[in-house]
């Protein structure tokens, strides 16, 4: 036993030993400038993320407005009746806030003539209900292919010619518009800079300055520009109006420009809730002066959904992901959400008797 002690003793002397000659060490090496420059700025990285959490995390918003954006596009493709389904939106559904747009393929079907039918019929049922609604113009809009230019105007080979036809439909939008009172802003194109959609040539940042500026010579209305809230830059496109439109996606069905060899795969978005709020404050964005324009709460699925079978929808969103949707977007903080499906809610509920997501919307609404 004796023995045994000694040994141990032995032990706790090189143990203590080692640590002193550890401690020395680290002090030689800390009177290095070079070393303690080094040792702090990779403190400050590792740290960084977490500091950065505590001080912008966001906090739910107490006071959320909830709207939807509505096309009667894609209320027609999904083979509703696009009047019937609105009337639906805003009534049943009890929407209070819209996203409305004025398509320029159907506005101008020929050059220089002018029907504003649609959009003006949309508007005059918002109004009646005294609905606020953001007002999209511009050649680049809702739902894919994205851009909806006329016939004609594709015809037009002159780069300079076909600017000017652009702006001519964004004049007259909203000279034909602008009487709405209930018009709350304009929307200028729809994520201008995001290379997503079947469109006859980017739009370029001088024409987008254009077309902004034609608005505000005509109304005093903010103006919203829109970009991608999972891949934009954000600030050079707040910079352009008022307001920042931003999307919020979470599980897509998408290929991203060739890089799967162009497959598309299953992708989940891997960002957290609070990474919008995080980006905008890290940009320069007044978090404030962000609205999600469009908060998925539908499928989105390798082909249309109106042909898309249940299993195939539910892996993009099913029960379970729309509640998840929900509440990632209440988690995030931003004040204003504009949901991204309620046409295929109806859709589900009047063509496949599936009614929760009409009615899990219905039920936070009212």
């Amino acid at each position: 036993m004796p023995t045994a002690h000694k040994t141990k003793q032995k032990r706790l002397v090189s143990v203590r030993s080692q640590l002193k000659s550890s401690v020395l060490l680290l002090k030689k090496l800390f009177a290095i400038r070079i070393v303690r420059i080094t040792s702090y700025v990779l403190l400050v990285t590792l740290l960084s993320p977490l500091i950065l959490f505590f001080i912008l995390r966001p906090h739910v918003s107490n006071d959320i407005t909830y709207g939807t954006t509505f096309s009667h596009k894609y209320a027609t493709e999904l083979g509703l009746g696009w009047k019937e389904t609105y009337i639906a939106i805003l009534d049943d559904l009890g929407v209070k806030n819209l996203r409305l747009v004025a398509y320029w393929e159907d506005s101008e079907p020929n050059r220089d003539e002018y029907d504003f039918s649609i959009i003006k019929w949309q508007l005059d049922e918002a109004k009646k209900r005294d609905i606020p609604v953001i007002l999209i113009t511009g050649r680049k809009q809702v739902r894919y292919p994205e851009c909806f230019e006329p016939t004609w105007w594709e015809e037009i080979k002159e780069e300079a010619a076909r600017d000017s036809e652009v702006y001519e439909f964004v004049k007259q939008t909203v000279i034909e518009l602008k009487d709405y009172e209930n018009i709350a802003m304009w929307q200028v194109e729809n994520e201008p800079f995001f290379p997503f959609g079947d469109c006859a040539g980017d739009i370029k940042w001088s024409v987008l300055q254009n077309e902004i500026s034609i608005v505000r010579e005509l109304d005093d209305r903010p103006v919203l520009v829109q970009d991608s809230g999972e891949g934009g830059v954000w600030l050079p496109t707040y910079l352009s109006g008022d307001y920042l439109g931003v999307s919020m996606y979470r599980r897509i069905w998408y290929d991203f420009w060739g890089v799967f060899l162009g497959r598309s795969i299953y992708f989940q978005y891997p960002l957290a809730h609070w990474t919008y709020k995080i980006k905008a404050d890290l940009v320069g964005v007044p978090y404030q002066k962000v609205i999600v324009t469009e908060l998925q709460a539908e499928p989105w699925g390798p082909g249309p959904n109106v042909a898309l079978s249940k299993e195939e929808a539910d892996k993009t969103m099913s029960r379970e992901l729309f509640i998840d949707t929900l509440n990632y977007a209440q988690k995030s903080g931003f004040s204003d959400l504009y949901f991204w499906g309620s046409e295929w809610w109806y859709f589900q509920k009047q063509i496949h008797n599936e009614p929760f997501y009409w009615d899990t919307i219905k039920a936070l609404l009212n």
